[in-house]
């Protein structure tokens, strides 16, 4: 009698110590999952599950069915931490999780099916539930060469990058109108020329350490005649540059000429051999400056766009008529035969020209890639934005000195034929110079300006993310299949979307399974490059029902 009591005591104690293993709660231990993206499968069906909020007691999310298709439903869930047992809540999957581990980045355990049909009197269907979370790709993008970023800019003044014969580098009379200039500047140009130290000034950020940048050198305007590197447009543009992170070099070059048509030219071709001597001493002492001499832009007002086209598209078999005649004639070398013997090689990537032109479009080649960037007033009398004659206003005195030059215009329509990246920004109505009041005072056509040049050498410096349009269409009864980008001036860091998830944890792959209750779906597509450059482009997604 005594070992039944015994035996029945013991059978007690094991009944208990069973039930309250059963009923025990979750162990202190377990921490619930953090905000993130999670793989993982309850029985046989994989997930792909979206916590959005956590706390120690709920965890509220989302979560896909990844059965190999283009487009799923969404459904909502709750993960219900404060009971006995964690308890999974949503439309195809509830029940309390036995055994269940939990911490900050995976959850498991063993997943009661209380919406699935009884087996066995009281036992339920149960199905193992296992998630993990993708790791995170930590990136902070940079705004450099999109926004002024730094405050402060240091200026290192007429640093010598060559030496050449000519009559002045700087408009001895600048404060007077051109006509009054002109004609002081006629008693000094019957001097002989002689041989004159060839300046720029340097413009880069204060704080700034980073030793691969993209080169701005600047141009001035002034018909060849009148100027300065430290002209208004020059130097606001010098400074906006070098506060978004670009190394800027605005340059003074040889001004003057005699009132003939081969001494017009030649004046033109002195500002383009100075250009080049300029790029040759920058890319000389690139390392030293922190440039990448094969990603330089170049830009000018005027005569500074007229020089900075020809800088970049001519070559020594294009020059003009005259020109040839006069090296013929000993007066003039070839392109890089002046101002300085340095012989490091340079790349011109992008050209702002701000209305300026060309005597011949034929200097565009096919096999030249170069971007353009031609800003123009479509009244512009002193260089055309068409096909004319410069100075339209001078008595007909143009037309016994200058030949006819391609403005803007013809130059957008030639860069299009040959498919160059390129941008025209018509300022319709307005006439030459029309960031200026008067000589010295910038207006607000400045902040235009401004924004297109930095603009487009944003989307120069930047990599580039192309994608066809044919694939931002998805029938809803497809399966899932990678959207093919390619990424050109960088590499991709990150793929996200709005409105879907992505099929795996490749952060660069864009397999993508689409909701189909979405209102609004994104492909965002996140790139950068050694320049330190970032570019997140937007796509939006349609489905095809």
């Amino acid at each position: 009698m005594k070992f039944a009591k015994t035996q029945i005591c013991r059978i007690f104690m094991f009944i208990m110590i069973l039930l309250l293993a059963i009923t025990a709660p979750v162990t202190a231990q377990n921490t619930a999952p953090e905000s993130g993206v999670y793989d993982g499968k309850i029985g046989n069906d994989q997930l792909v599950l979206v916590v959005e909020s956590s706390s120690s007691e709920m965890v509220k999310g989302h979560f896909v069915v990844n059965r190999g298709k283009a487009v799923e439903e969404n459904y909502a869930f709750s993960l219900n931490n404060s009971g006995s047992h964690p308890f999974f809540q949503s439309d195809l999957f509830v029940g309390p999780i036995k055994s269940a581990q939990m911490d900050k980045s995976n959850f498991s355990g063993k997943l009661t099916l209380f919406n699935k049909k009884k087996r066995f009197f009281f036992w339920r269907p149960k199905a193992d539930l296992s998630f993990v979370c993708r790791p995170e790709v930590q990136v902070t993008p940079s705004e450099r060469y999109q926004k002024e970023i730094f405050t402060g800019v240091e200026v290192k003044s007429d640093l010598i990058y060559g030496r050449a014969k000519g009559l002045w580098t700087r408009s001895p009379y600048s404060d007077d109108p051109y006509i009054t200039t002109l004609g002081k500047g006629l008693v000094k140009s019957f001097n002989d020329p002689e041989v004159m130290d060839l300046k720029l000034d340097i413009y880069y950020p204060k704080t700034d350490t980073f030793k691969s940048r993209p080169l701005v050198m600047l141009i001035h305007g002034g018909a060849f005649y009148i100027g300065s590197k430290e002209s208004a447009a020059e130097a606001s543009l010098a400074n906006s540059l070098a506060k978004r992170g670009y190394l800027v070099a605005s340059i003074d070059y040889r001004l003057g000429f005699k009132l003939s048509p081969s001494d017009v030219e030649l004046s033109a071709y002195r500002a383009i051999q100075d250009a080049h001597a300029a790029l040759r001493y920058l890319a000389h002492n690139a390392k030293g400056l922190g440039i990448d001499p094969n990603q330089v832009y170049v830009g000018g007002t005027s005569a500074g766009g007229v020089a900075s086209l020809n800088v970049a598209f001519m070559d020594n078999d294009e020059r003009p008529k005259r020109i040839l005649e006069a090296e013929e004639d000993g007066l003039i070398g070839k392109i890089e035969a002046s101002g300085n013997k340095y012989t490091e090689g340079f790349e011109i990537k992008a050209v702002a020209n701000m209305w300026g032109a060309v005597a011949d479009l034929n200097i565009i080649d096919k096999e030249e890639k170069t971007s353009v960037l031609s800003i123009h007033g479509t009244a512009d009398g002193i260089v055309p934005y068409e096909y004319d004659h410069p100075f339209q206003n001078s008595l007909m005195v143009n037309r016994l000195l200058m030949d006819k030059m391609y403005g803007s215009k013809p130059i957008h329509e030639r860069l299009q034929i040959l498919g160059n990246r390129n941008r025209l920004i018509s300022l319709n109505g307005m006439g030459h110079e029309p960031e200026l009041d008067d000589y010295k005072t910038l207006n607000q056509w400045m902040d235009t300006i401004t924004y297109q040049v930095t603009k487009f050498f944003y989307e120069e410096t930047a990599p580039a993310i192309n994608l066809p349009a044919s694939q931002l269409s998805v029938s809803a009864n497809t399966p899932t299949k990678s959207i093919f980008y390619e990424v050109t001036n960088g590499t991709p860091l990150q793929v996200t979307v709005t409105g879907g998830v992505k099929a795996n944890a490749n952060p660069t792959d864009a397999t993508i399974i689409w909701f189909r209750n979405s209102e609004k779906r994104q492909l965002n597509i996140l790139t950068t490059n050694k320049y330190e450059a970032w570019n997140l482009k937007t796509f939006p997604v349609t489905i095809v029902r």
